[in-house]
């Protein structure tokens, strides 16, 4: 009995000791299975990019690893040539260039949001919108807590309506005789507000005239100074500068956009004083985001102390949100 018991023990022991090492050995083991499985996805995808299926199946295990995946180097070299090619595109030749080098980034990092982000920014451009619907499911897939998913969603259901409409006027037959009407073309009715527009020109979607860059003469010296005004973040007030207006070399007063971070981007579209009005109006972009605009526009009054401008101030961005309200600013 005493032999048998020690006998027990030493098997428990044994089980006890070994059962860690063979747990470890099998986790290590199915985190190499698991890598080597997303690595074969990959060049499988490379070899057919068109199986919508398995491009999926990539993401979502992509947003299940820790850490994420990393960017290859050569879909970072395409998401530059991306961006450099649709900046200065004119045409859909030159989109196509843009398309090509986004799609490539794609293929390379199926689990890159922004790379079907700014695919889709260009698709439409080159009037793809079947191409732009998908890459938007794709970037809403791969960035699921993306700020502007809803911008994305909407741009998507317009994009889809569109595509409805002139589905039903090829279907229905017409009358005879009859003028020909041309079909609506996808995507060139957004600009009605809470519809996206994800254009590389936002001028020219909202009949802006573009002006040149911010130099009305004018000799009125209190306009000048750095003008801010207060807003607040979470519960904080902050300081934040509107626009600075100064004096050139010839004497006539200029307007200079603020600063807000190196990825920002602004520039003066328009800038006009008469007696104690003033207009302005600033344009944005962001260097890492291809299809991100926003536009400010002021109509000021300058105070009888000359220590405050106000007057209504509005905000048109990427994704239809018009923002309209007063604003009072002041010098420091």
């Amino acid at each position: 009995m005493v032999l048998i018991h020690r006998i027990m023990l030493i098997t428990i022991v044994l089980i006890c000791i070994t059962t860690p090492a063979l747990a470890a050995h099998s986790g290590k083991k199915t985190s190499a299975v698991s890598q080597e499985t997303f690595d074969q996805y990959i060049e499988d995808l490379k070899k057919n990019p068109h199986d919508n299926a398995l491009r999926e199946k990539i993401i979502k295990l992509a947003l299940t690893m820790k850490p994420a995946p990393t960017v290859p180097e050569n879909a970072e070299r395409n998401m530059a040539r991306g961006t450099a090619f649709a900046q200065k595109a004119a045409d859909k030749a030159g989109y196509k260039r843009a398309i090509s080098e986004f799609a490539a980034a794609a293929n390379s990092a199926p689990w890159l949001a922004l790379a079907y982000y700014n695919l889709g920014v260009v698709q439409e451009q080159a009037e793809l919108y079947t191409e732009t619907i998908q890459s938007l499911k794709f970037y809403l897939m791969a960035a699921p807590d993306a700020k502007n998913a809803r911008e994305v969603k909407n741009k998507i259901y317009a994009l889809e309506a569109d595509a409805e409409d002139l589905k039903a006027v090829k279907s229905t037959p017409a009358p005879q005789p009859v003028a020909v009407v041309p079909a609506p073309v996808p995507g060139k009715n957004l600009a009605v507000a809470g519809k996206m527009n994800l254009a590389i020109e936002p001028e020219k979607e909202l009949n802006i005239i573009k002006m040149p860059p911010a130099e009305k003469k004018s000799r009125i010296p209190s306009f000048i100074g750095n003008w801010f005004f207060k807003d607040s973040l979470r519960g904080e007030e902050l300081t934040i500068q509107a626009f600075e207006i100064s004096k050139n070399a010839n004497g006539d007063l200029v307007a200079n956009a603020p600063k807000r971070g190196a990825d920002y981007v602004p520039t003066v579209r328009s800038f006009e004083i008469t007696d104690k009005t003033m207009k302005i109006s600033i344009h944005w972009r962001m260097k890492s985001v291809v299809g991100y605009w926003k536009i400010e526009s002021y109509t000021l009054t300058l105070s009888d102390d000359g220590s405050k401008l106000s007057g209504p101030y509005s905000q048109k961005s990427v994704g239809g949100r018009n923002i309209e309200f007063d604003r009072t600013l002041f010098r420091q």
